[in-house]
């Protein structure tokens, strides 16, 4: 049997709508289907985040949802996180500073920061949550204690407390005292970025990247990993390639039409292609795409 009908049988689209089991037959990628991801239960985990989870050998991720009003206690790994929010907005204190960040926009976390990560109360928090591998999906709470989600007033544990809403939070915030004033968070749908301070992640915009025709964008570089944020225009493409780096695809909005070694496959809306190292690819968005894509940092991003 050939090779590519060998690599036919393999799966490298997930959509994640349907992972509340693991998908029968050969896959790229290993495959956690959709749980609480810190514990058997609300009441004996550290977080609200639920999710199925895909990992290869450098790469983790998960479609996140966080109830809202509520998410995660202080905790820490040894792995760095980027956080993609697709809906709503998610609040995080991180190393002194309290940030936001909402539809479109990235928070980073470097490995071993102290951390927590809440949904604003107004509404749930959909967030693609990109790890390297040196540790797993969650991390344990910094207190040592699993006695449940962290959770704004008037939710979840703190039920009987007046409802706090989110522009009581963003409010609150601004009386804080002042933290070191790390940045954190990118905004990834605007391409320009004037920030000239210390920063978690390294910001490269589209006009570094030598990105093909209709295809623009902003990347950042992490301690392992590149993740970029990709719009392509209808009918933009980029041609058949290879790199070393493996490379995960989420299509955030729209559809991308993507070809593996002579295999066509469609990867829709909110699902992912996973091109292993070493792998011809094209990808082609006939209505155009938005789109995030990470890589370990073996190489350079390559689009």
């Amino acid at each position: 049997m050939s090779s590519v009908k060998a690599q036919a049988r393999t799966q490298h689209v997930y959509d994640f709508a349907t992972l509340d089991k693991v998908p029968e037959g050969l896959t790229s990628l290993k495959v956690a289907a959709r749980r609480l991801l810190s514990g058997p239960d609300l009441q004996s985990g550290k977080s609200s985040t639920v999710g199925a989870v895909l990992a290869s050998s450098h790469i983790a991720c998960t479609l996140g949802r966080q109830a809202q009003g509520t998410g995660a206690k202080a905790h820490t790994h040894p792995n760095e996180q980027f956080n993609y929010v697709l809906q709503g907005m998610m609040m995080n204190d991180i190393e002194g500073d309290r940030v936001f960040a909402s539809q479109g926009m990235i928070l980073h976390t470097p490995g071993m920061a102290v951390h927590t990560g809440l949904a604003c109360p107004d509404e749930d928090l959909v967030f693609l949550a990109i790890k390297d591998t040196r540790h797993g999906i969650t991390g344990p709470p910094v207190d040592g204690k699993y006695d449940g989600p962290n959770c704004f007033p008037g939710f979840g544990s703190r039920a009987s407390e007046p409802k706090q809403t989110t522009a009581d939070a963003l409010a609150e915030a601004k009386r804080l005292p002042p933290g070191p004033g790390k940045r954190y968070v990118y905004d990834m749908l605007e391409i320009s970025d004037a920030w000239s301070g210390p920063a978690s992640a390294a910001v490269k915009p589209g006009s570094g990247l030598a990105l093909p025709a209709g295809v623009s964008g902003k990347l950042l570089t992490g301690e392992r990993l590149h993740v970029a944020v990709l719009r392509l225009a209808p009918g933009a493409a980029i041609a058949r390639h290879m790199h070393e780096n493996e490379q995960f695809t989420f299509v955030a909005e729209g559809t991308l039409d993507a070809e593996l070694e002579g295999d066509h496959m469609t990867v829709n809306e909110r699902c992912l292609l996973h091109v292993p190292s070493g792998m011809a690819h094209a990808l082609t968005a006939p209505r155009g795409a938005l789109v995030v894509v990470a890589q370990d940092k073996c190489r350079s991003f390559s689009a």
